[in-house]
């Protein structure tokens, strides 16, 4: 992470935008317990959960080994906060027990054992907001996206789906609703995730996580 006033840009960012809660409920109604909760075995489903913890991200992921549907999502865009980049399939480092996320600040995780964006569920965008090597990352402004905005994500297959954020959130890295960010059954919404809150130079690491929801333009938001 890095150590330098850009961090005290982000500790003092604003915190909520839109209604975060209204999408937590909506994506939590419809969370499989079995799926979230358990372990279940190959005889009785393709689904096999473990948990994990990364220690950049602060958060705790369920790897399975069921292929989404839909294509795979390839490049992101986000005109309001200038960012164009590479989206790149990641799971969990198996020897390290983490979530795969980028080693440079350029480019984006999609979390592949989750949903492609515009299916039923979560579908996870992850980036660093910076590193002390490299400097500011592809979410540093995500802070900043606010309700109304325009995300597009483009695909392996050529097509491109445009989603409307909906609300911005920081939560606690202890408090954050794991439930909802992994969720691979409910309405369709893209998460974007990277770190944010204050940072503590003696651990190396940011104390919140800033989130972003976004539906597809076509699809219910209500």
């Amino acid at each position: 992470m890095l150590g330098s006033p850009l961090v005290w840009l982000i500790g003092r960012s604003a915190e909520t935008a839109g209604d975060p809660t209204a999408v937590e409920q909506a994506l939590r109604a419809a969370v499989t317990t079995e799926a979230t909760t358990s372990a279940p075995s190959a005889a009785s489903s393709p689904r096999v959960t473990t948990t994990t913890v990364t220690p950049s991200l602060r958060f705790t992921v369920s790897e399975s080994t069921l292929v989404p549907e839909g294509p795979a999502p390839t490049g992101l865009t986000i005109r309001g906060i200038d960012v164009d980049a590479p989206v790149e399939p990641y799971g969990v480092n198996r020897s390290t027990g983490e979530m795969d996320v980028p080693s440079n600040v350029r480019d984006v995780a999609w979390y592949q054992f989750g949903p492609s964006p515009g299916q039923p569920g979560s579908a996870v965008l992850a980036a660093h907001v910076d590193l002390a090597s490299q400097g500011a990352g592809v979410f540093f402004n995500l802070r900043d996206l606010e309700p109304g905005e325009i995300v597009e994500v483009d695909y392996d297959d050529g097509s491109r789906q445009t989603f409307r954020v909906e609300a911005r959130v920081r939560y606690e890295k202890t408090a954050i609703p794991l439930d909802v960010i992994f969720a691979t059954d409910g309405p369709p919404v893209l998460t974007l995730i990277t770190c944010g809150g204050g940072f503590n130079p003696s651990i190396e690491s940011y104390d919140s996580n800033v989130v972003v929801y976004a539906y597809p333009v076509d699809g219910d938001i209500g």
